[in-house]
């Protein structure tokens, strides 16, 4: 197979189906805040016949590219690297070495699976977006691919190069590391929901609606005549009904984003085969994602407040910073609806990820008050100085008011800033309403720095930052000796280590 794929080759035409998709989600992606626009106008008699003949010169214009993109676009497999050929107006050739490749993933969309073709999606360390995707292939030849672009991670994938090997096959020679339940991906929606931005986009929509005719409805007048007899009569009733439909509200949007992880997860199946990490999924689009367990740079255990009351956590895999497999809003190798025995269960199977730590901390040590009081009185000046030129009316008492909820909330995230010293690890909490575990393993630090304020050096405080291949971590208000501490050992692990830190 591998033969096949050392010279020049191109995709398949179905491959053009692809490109267009890809083309138009960039449409899309470019003018999304046009739909509120589009829809008020036409509501409001918008069928210019100009709007079809702009539609259809688009369509064909989007159709013709593809089809160019497609022509154009050619791949090949050298010894040590993939190159690839594209672009219709400027020629591109991208070399793309098998180490430097952090995850590649194996995925069937819908529109493919009447031909049984896959796609192949290929990131790198630091990009910003896939770079480079295969599409419409043969489940052998994709999955044949996909071993030899991860040879370089995985050392039981050397002998699998040059021949295709069957799906049952590849899955029993796979370790599992989780599964999850229909109900656990449900519950992952539920707590996971993101419905904000979806209310964001619906809320311009919704300014259009008509609402003074709705008030007119007999069912509307009805309900409000109940609210009057029933729930305004009492503050405490108001307070418990706000509280109810903030519940429905969310709720009812959850129903998206709860569909949105079954489709996207179910079955959820995350394996280990040698040095990779498979998961596996996906009703819709089936996915396989390939990880380097050695590209790992963080741990990330993020538990939103809704998860706090099911005492769930989601687990992420960070890598270098710039693009990341299944990332909170984007696409990031993630294990949802995880309690503390689960995460005991899963960190001993991750073993290579530098970390060695087995278990999620109890407690932590919290920062130096300090950092409260520097910010924590700041939000109380804006309604002081207005209370100060105009006296206490309704509008200031309005500022001391959302001054207040400010402080709280600041408050709470210095509440929730702290860390843990592990032996050569390093566990940094983080939050508001939320949690935050990032599990660090000191030889995976690139530089540290130590930095005082003349206030911090009288408390014997310092703020410490370490630097890592996905980004920066701050420790704020922390003593000098712990600070010291943990740049000390960072360097003295990273000295003589010359390894690839990504």
């Amino acid at each position: 197979m591998t033969n096949k794929f050392s010279q020049w080759s191109s995709l398949s035409a179905w491959s053009v189906i692809s490109f267009t998709l890809f083309a138009i989600k960039q449409v899309f992606s470019s003018g999304y805040a046009l739909i509120p626009v589009v829809y008020t106008g036409w509501n409001q008699g918008f069928s210019s016949p100009w709007v079809i003949v702009v539609a259809v010169l688009s369509v064909l214009s989007i159709l013709i590219y593809s089809v160019l993109q497609w022509l154009k676009f050619r791949f090949k497999i050298d010894k040590d690297k993939l190159n690839i050929k594209h672009g219709v107006i400027f020629k591109k050739v991208d070399e793309i070495p098998f180490n430097k490749i952090q995850n590649v993933r194996l995925q069937q969309p819908l529109y493919f699976r009447p031909m049984g073709l896959y796609s192949i999606v290929v990131e790198t360390a630091g990009s910003k977006g896939n770079e480079a995707e295969l599409s419409a292939l043969d489940y052998k030849e994709a999955l044949a691919l996909k071993k030899r672009l991860m040879a370089e991670q995985d050392q039981h994938s050397q002998t699998a190069n040059t021949e295709a090997i069957s799906n049952e096959d590849s899955e029993n020679q796979h370790n599992i590391v989780a599964r999850k339940s229909l109900k656990e991906l449900v519950l992952f929606g539920l707590y996971q929901n993101n419905a904000i931005w979806l209310a964001v986009i619906l809320g311009p929509i919704f300014g259009q609606l008509d609402w003074e005719s709705m008030e007119n409805l007999q069912s509307m007048q009805s309900f409000w005549a109940w609210y009057d007899t029933n729930i305004a009569v009492s503050m405490v009733l108001q307070l418990a009904f706000a509280m109810f439909a903030l519940t429905l509200f969310y709720l009812l949007f959850s129903l998206l984003s709860i569909a949105s992880a079954v489709l996207k997860y179910s079955p959820y199946r995350l394996t280990r085969s040698g040095n990779t990490l498979h998961r596996t999924g996906g009703i819709i689009a089936k996915q396989n994602d390939a990880l380097a367990i050695k590209r790992i740079q963080v741990v990330k255990f993020y538990q939103p407040l809704v998860g706090r009351l099911f005492k769930l956590w989601t687990v992420y895999f960070q890598q270098v910073k710039g693009h990341e497999v299944e990332h909170r809003g984007s696409n990031n190798m993630l294990v949802p609806s995880m309690n503390r025995n689960n995460i005991l269960e899963l960190l001993p199977k991750l073993k290579g990820i530098e970390a060695t730590s087995t278990q999620l901390p109890h407690r932590y040590q919290h920062i130096n008050l300090g950092w409260f009081w520097r910010r924590g009185w700041l939000p109380l000046l804006v309604p002081a100085i207005n209370t100060y030129f105009h006296g206490l009316d309704i509008f200031t008492e309005i500022l001391w008011v959302g001054a207040s909820i400010f402080c709280l909330g600041i408050y709470l995230r210095y509440r929730q800033y702290g860390y843990v010293i592990e032996g050569d690890n390093l566990w940094f909490h983080s939050g508001l309403l939320g949690h935050s575990w990032q599990l660090i393993a000191l030889t995976k630090v690139q530089h540290v720095a130590i930095t005082q304020s003349p206030n911090q050096k009288r408390s014997q405080l310092a703020n410490l930052e370490i630097g890592l291949a996905s980004g920066n971590i701050k420790l704020p208000y922390i003593t000098v000796e712990d600070a010291r501490h943990i740049a000390e050992r960072s360097l003295t692990l990273i000295h003589n280590d010359h390894r690839n830190w990504i």
